[in-house]
């Protein structure tokens, strides 16, 4: 039940390659993990760390007293197939997983429950209904807030269409018929019309922004004024539009010169700019290139990351330290290095003891707290559970910021 106290289930350890501090902070036999790591975990306070924890057999969500290591309970939602699907396991009840956000003034988080949005004031568990969807439709990306808190963002789509082509998707990847390569952006995703829609936090009202005959995901705010999203139609990649739904604009493009023909994967909005990794294909294997879009002059400068495997780039909201996750022959958490002569190092931060994996649950999805000490991850425990750790980067952040 919302409010429900636990004990604090965290330990520390010295990583055996690295030495340095590592917490866990959750434990048991269930999966937790943070909320997506595109947006904060943490309370603008400081004081509390928001996760996802399956613990009582449905995903929820939970807030961590940064101080004492106590865990509450946020939610209890009941949703059938709640998961995200897109991308994650779906067959999965509670809250709507991987869509919830964290109110950057008041400290609410606000999150989905069968058609409804709702919010938990973390530090008091008062919970509220905030709105309604339309009638037939379900959320379906990573929603956010403007940096002022006046705006949430999220996207919706026709339920039953939606779970018809999930159905018809995991039915042909069972029999071994779908591509994911040909069919994920061409058919699939262009089969599931979306809506974004903007929240009024003052008043609750919703007003759409833009309807495309497409599916996407993930809604950032570059700023008060503008909004990210993932992907643009037919491809990966990152576009932008204005909050009265003008101004449209694909940015960096794989096509874009010296964008080598990578496509953007993962971005996340920093004080800097835009921080993304891209990937290019061929038939040998892959390219991945580590990237920094200025928004005011519209240009961007990357390099080839010397990493093989599926890589996700680290969120520091300054921008200033470089950081991401590799899932590759082994899966690890690596510090960026510019050489003098323009090129990208690596250094081990973390070797996990969770694999590559396409469960969304298992990344490790690496995100820097705000007092700019500890470096926040997902990792297996011993009974192979994803859960919510944490490691201490103090002396590598200084000398990033110096």
């Amino acid at each position: 039940m919302i409010g429900d106290i636990t004990p604090a289930e965290w330990a520390e350890e010295t990583d055996p390659v690295t030495g340095r501090k590592v917490t866990r902070l959750t434990d048991g036999r269930s999966n937790s993990y943070a909320l997506y790591y595109f947006v904060p975990s943490v309370t603008p306070d400081g004081r509390y760390l928001v996760f996802h924890s399956e613990r009582s057999s449905e995903v929820q969500l939970y807030r961590l007293d940064m101080a004492t290591g106590e865990i509450g309970q946020l939610t209890d939602g009941h949703t059938k197939d709640s998961g995200w699907a897109i991308w994650c396991e779906w067959h999965v009840d509670g809250i709507y997983n991987h869509l919830s956000a964290i109110h950057p003034v008041n400290g609410e988080v606000w999150y989905f429950v069968d058609d409804e949005i709702r919010a938990t004031d973390v530090a008091s568990f008062a919970n509220r209904l905030v709105g309604r969807l339309p009638a037939g439709r379900m959320p379906i990306g990573q929603a956010a807030f403007s940096p002022d808190g006046r705006w949430f963002g999220f996207i919706h789509t026709d339920a039953a269409n939606y779970v018809a082509k999930l159905e018809d998707r995991e039915r042909r990847t069972r029999a071994g018929t779908f591509s994911w390569e040909r069919e994920h952006h061409t058919s699939f995703r262009n089969s599931i019309p979306s809506t974004l829609v903007l929240v009024d936090t003052s008043t609750g009202k919703q007003r759409d922004v833009i309807a495309t005959d497409f599916h996407f995901h993930h809604v950032l705010f570059v700023d008060n004024d503008t909004i990210l999203l993932n992907h643009p139609r037919e491809c990966a990649g990152m576009w932008v539009i204005d909050l009265d739904g003008t101004n449209i604009r694909h940015l960096r493009p794989a096509d874009a010169p010296g964008a080598h023909g990578a496509m953007v994967n993962h971005q996340v909005i920093t004080a800097h700019g835009i921080a993304y990794e891209s990937v290019a294909y061929f038939p040998t294997g892959r390219e991945t290139y580590f990237g920094m879009y200025d928004t005011r002059t519209e240009r961007f400068t990357e390099a080839l990351l010397p990493a093989d495997g599926y890589v996700h780039v680290g969120f520091d909201p300054a921008g200033r330290f470089e950081f991401a996750e590799c899932a590759g022959p082994k899966h690890e958490l690596l510090a960026v290095h510019h050489a003098d002569d323009g090129r990208l190092t690596t250094s081990l931060l973390r070797r996990l003891s969770s694999p590559a994996h396409d469960d969304q649950r298992h990344h490790a999805h690496p995100f820097l707290a705000a007092d700019r000490q500890r470096l926040y991850f997902t990792d297996w425990s011993r009974e192979r559970f994803a859960q919510v750790c944490a490691m201490d980067v103090a002396d590598l952040v200084a000398a990033a910021d110096a």
